[in-house]
């Protein structure tokens, strides 16, 4: 991982699920729990299924996507933000099922990483 987290780091490893059905849009988001704090994450791990659109957000700014592909999948779970993802406000993650019609698609959305404790990199 780069860069490497501290020993006091808070790791992060959260799973939400969202189920859409064709047409549907989802947008998760995620913040950091310390009350002045940034997270740093390397993955970003969605659902991968044909005809969907994947984007990630951080404090605001297009980060990855619109995508037809997620930056990784939770089976691969391949660093994919090198250096690590940095946000300090939220992390927006949106998945688009966009088939037009099929049945009712579960998405994972898994960011992993940590969040910094005292300097650059938690040091």
């Amino acid at each position: 991982m780069f860069p490497r987290p501290s020993s006091g780091a808070i790791p992060f490893n959260e799973v939400v699920t969202v189920q859409l059905n064709p047409g549907e849009q989802a947008t998760v988001t995620f913040e950091p729990v310390q009350s002045v704090s940034r997270f740093q994450l390397p993955v970003v791990a969605i659902s991968k299924f044909p005809q969907s659109s994947y984007e990630v957000r951080a404090d605001g700014q297009q980060r990855f996507g619109p995508a037809g592909a997620p930056p990784t999948d939770p089976d691969d779970m391949a660093a994919t933000f090198l250096p690590a993802l940095e946000f300090s406000d939220e992390l927006e993650v949106t998945v688009s099922n966009l088939a037009a019609s099929s049945t009712a698609r579960t998405y994972i959305v898994q960011p992993v990483g940590w969040e910094p404790m005292g300097g650059d990199n938690g040091a």
